[in-house]
């Protein structure tokens, strides 16, 4: 039997979302139309729109929102307008009003003016737009009728000055039962908006980049939770595709830690996992994934190969980082 992927990312998280477990890790997140536009950009100062299909962050927008609050001057009158007859009227107003009333009228506030800037950023290109028609312009240019999903950003904690994220890879183990095998991060190249790696970012351990940020028993607890999720997240979507087999989850944590979904790959890349220190784990994800047919047993040079094409420098960078 073979082992079922898909694709859509708007349809695996409309399943998660039926999940009381998992739903809470879910960023806002909406299929992308004008009005889905203008309602994100309303709520949030950053959001994503990514592709429905597609891999490596390829297509990934991001769109920030920065708003300009003004106060509004109030238009003078010209003496010439106003003759006397009116200035007798308005005295006559303002007597009445004040007889009427036993205490002042409190001045009325100065109106506001709230200016809005759109900044676009795809790869490294950033464009900057004064109205939501211009931003949905240029976005549609990108788009070209194919379906998008709009996300709310997640400002993610960074590493040196540089975001990260996490992939959280969970597996079918030899009882046919979910196990949660490895995390690892990536942390985005100088000027990106993405970590994967086939976009310029760089691999670390989890414990490289999260242990300088919390506590030890807050590092414990989080990572608790991320095995938990992931097998959360993979029981909720094998109820509706059954032949699931593997999921790598996109984790970003915000700056206080917390874990959001960024993103469910069920095709996910494993020969990043080979890369890291724990050698013990990366033969447990590959025995596992020749058990349900992903890897062929007989073709380790085949794994070999793949495994140095993800990178040679990197795994030995990250191997005297992890040293130190």
């Amino acid at each position: 039997m073979s082992i079922q992927r898909v694709s859509s990312k708007w349809v695996k998280t409309t399943v998660l979302q039926r999940s009381r477990h998992v739903n809470e890790y879910i960023p806002v997140t909406r299929k992308y139309s004008r009005q889905a536009l203008e309602r994100m950009t309303e709520l949030f100062p950053a959001n994503y729109i990514k592709p429905d299909r597609g891999t490596y962050g390829n297509g990934v927008m991001r769109v920030k929102t920065t708003r300009v609050t003004l106060a509004a001057s109030a238009p003078e009158e010209t003496a010439n307008e106003t003759n006397d007859a009116e200035l007798s009227e308005e005295s006559e107003a303002a007597e009445t009003t004040e007889a009427k009333h036993s205490t002042t009228a409190e001045p009325s506030e100065p109106s506001k003016l709230e200016l809005l800037t759109y900044h676009l950023q795809h790869g490294t290109e950033e464009q900057v737009f004064h109205s939501l028609d211009e931003l949905e312009q240029a976005i549609n240019k990108r788009i070209q009728q194919r379906d998008y999903i709009i996300q709310q950003g997640i400002p993610l904690m960074k590493h040196e000055d540089l975001p990260f994220d996490l992939r959280v890879l969970t597996q079918k183990n030899l009882q046919h039962n979910w196990e949660t095998t490895g995390i690892l991060g990536r942390i985005a190249a100088p000027g990106k908006i993405i970590t994967n790696i086939h976009g310029g970012g760089r691999l670390a351990t989890f414990e490289e980049l999260v242990l300088p940020q919390l506590k030890k028993d807050q590092f414990q607890k989080l990572q608790h939770e991320l095995y938990r999720l992931g097998i959360h997240t993979a029981v909720q979507l094998q109820s509706t595709f059954p032949r699931l087999k593997e999921i790598g989850i996109d984790i970003a944590l915000d700056d206080q830690g917390r874990p959001w979904i960024l993103e469910v790959n069920t095709l996910p890349g494993i020969y990043a996992f080979g890369l890291l220190p724990d050698k013990e784990a990366y033969r447990k994800i590959k025995r596992y994934a020749i058990a349900y047919g992903r890897l062929p047993a007989s073709k380790k040079s085949k794994t070999k190969k793949k495994t140095s094409k993800v990178s040679k420098a990197q795994a030995s960078a990250l191997k005297r980082r992890t040293a130190r």
